[in-house]
């Protein structure tokens, strides 16, 4: 950011020991003893100052966070995908709801294979068992990876257990899915 963060939230410069015979401020010293209307003077002119100091520290701040998003995704190139899945596509679901427990170990980390009904706006995928058995929350998009399968599967277009009326009023949601990152796929559907 280019300053402490004691300067970012006060606007003046912190005092440790090697400070303090040094100026603590921004203007030249004085050169006598100052009247009460100089000194009112000078600290109006140190709060003049700030804003336009706020406003260079706001600016790098926010180049700094757009550096360090391109950075991550330069980084993280290799592990961020957006897998976009048609429908009838068959994916697994990771578990996330085991992954805060101990006894993870001997657990199934994904789940499914489960059908790719459709995404909504948010950019959750709506899915559905192998019978047909719609879930009734979106997934998050990070939770669903491919599943590789030998043959693909074609569907009908009613194949879902509910009409395709609450298939679009799922679609039409800005859910992003990760709101419940502890939802279990097995639960759901029994």
């Amino acid at each position: 950011m280019g300053c402490s963060p004691y300067f970012a939230v006060t606007g003046s410069h912190h005092l440790i020991p090697l400070d303090i015979i040094e100026a603590t401020y921004l203007q030249p010293p004085p050169l006598s003893i100052l009247s009460s209307e100089d000194l009112i003077v000078r600290r109006a002119i140190a709060l003049q100052k700030r804003d336009a100091q706020v406003e260079r520290l706001h600016s790098r701040v926010l180049q700094h966070r757009i550096e360090a998003a391109r950075c991550f995704e330069r980084d993280h190139a290799a592990t961020i995908r957006d897998f976009n899945f048609k429908r009838s596509d068959l994916v697994l679901v990771r578990n996330t709801k085991i992954e805060k427990s101990l006894n993870r170990k001997m657990r199934p980390r994904y789940l499914g294979p489960l059908i790719t009904v459709s995404r909504n706006r948010g950019g959750a995928y709506i899915l559905a068992e192998l019978d047909g058995t719609l879930f009734d929350r979106p997934f998050a998009a990070f939770r669903v990876i491919p599943y590789f399968a030998r043959k693909s599967i074609t569907l009908p277009e009613d194949f879902t257990d509910v009409g395709e009326d609450q298939v679009r009023r799922m679609e039409e949601q800005d859910n992003h899915g990760d709101d419940e990152a502890d939802q279990d796929p097995q639960d759901e559907a029994n």
